[in-house]
């Protein structure tokens, strides 16, 4: 598929209003979010610890379903003193519905992180490795997993987001979802970790540090790939390997961050909302979800032909 002619990204987004108060809490004495036994972490009103990690996309007003609890953020040092360098890989955790044939390792990993791990990362989970296998084959070259930073087990992926799934295969796997705990273990190995919101971002930082640089928000993904795909077609050939699509991506951004483009984005939770919320989050996540694919693709094969549609349209 040409550059010319892939899906654009739905640019849905409000301007941004004042942070919202802290949300009361439900039964248990944790605020609703998400699906965790704790929503998911608003912004820090400290925007001074913004400065050393970097993120993309328009801003956007809150669904009414979103948190706002407050959050102890990770500090400028702890974002940026950690050497860039990845955890010793072992096993993935949970399982990809293509995981890896036996004894085979995949090319790529991506761990995608929200808070209950129902609804934004088992969505973006399944849909991204569907969109990978359409164009490498189910071969388990890449495994994308994914994990919450509040996960209540009791809970299943809501009814309303199945219903949105893009086909049979992702709606059973999103029907068999459980959800998982982050954890360094989860995170050790990972090529490239993807979270709904810059709270998540800084969730991952504190479980490891070293995670900085294969570390983006999926908006500010989005923004990279739809703004920036000719630099980093110029910067990553064919075939070149997912590290080196990640190591363009972070450089990409750092050079961003010195000329002073620091927006946050964070993709809105639609947990206990209307279905609209859900169509929404799905709406927003989808074309990036196909772009990403695409470059993985692209650097994993070399062979991949460019004017290929991922879509399948």
């Amino acid at each position: 598929m040409s550059r010319d002619h892939r899906p654009p990204i739905r640019n849905p987004f409000l301007p941004p209003t004042p942070e919202e108060p802290e949300v009361p809490a439900r039964d248990g004495g944790h605020p609703a979010g998400d699906g965790g036994d704790v929503g998911a972490p608003a912004a820090s009103t400290a925007r001074e610890d913004r400065l050393a990690e970097f993120r993309l996309g328009s801003a956007f007003r809150p669904h009414p379903a979103d948190p706002a609890a407050p959050r102890q953020r990770a500090t400028p040092a702890e974002r940026t003193a950690a050497p860039a360098t990845a955890a010793a890989p072992v096993p993935a955790a949970p399982a990809s519905p293509a995981a890896s044939a036996p004894g085979v390792l995949p090319s790529a990993r991506v761990l995608v992180v929200c808070t209950g791990n129902i609804c934004r990362s088992a969505y973006v989970q399944y849909a991204l490795q569907a969109q990978l296998n359409a164009l490498l084959g189910d071969r388990g070259r890449a495994e994308v997993t994914s994990a919450g930073t509040e996960p209540n087990q009791a809970l299943t992926v809501p009814g309303p987001l199945l219903d949105l799934a893009p086909s049979r295969r992702v709606r059973a796997a999103l029907t068999h979802h459980r959800p998982q705990q982050l954890t360094g273990r989860s995170l050790a190995g990972q090529d490239l970790v993807l979270t709904a919101t810059d709270d998540h971002l800084d969730e991952v930082l504190r479980e490891d540090p070293a995670a900085v640089r294969r570390t983006f928000t999926i908006l500010g993904m989005g923004t990279l790939l739809r703004d920036h795909g000719e630099e980093l077609a110029a910067a990553v050939p064919p075939g070149a390997g997912v590290t080196a699509l990640v190591t363009a991506l972070a450089e990409l951004r750092s050079r961003l961050i010195a000329h002073g483009e620091r927006p946050d984005a964070d993709l809105p939770d639609p947990f206990r909302g209307p279905a609209e919320g859900y169509a929404a989050m799905a709406q927003t996540a989808q074309p990036i979800i196909e772009l990403l694919a695409w470059e993985i693709a692209r650097a994993l094969d070399g062979d991949l032909v460019e004017d290929e549609d991922p879509t399948g349209a």
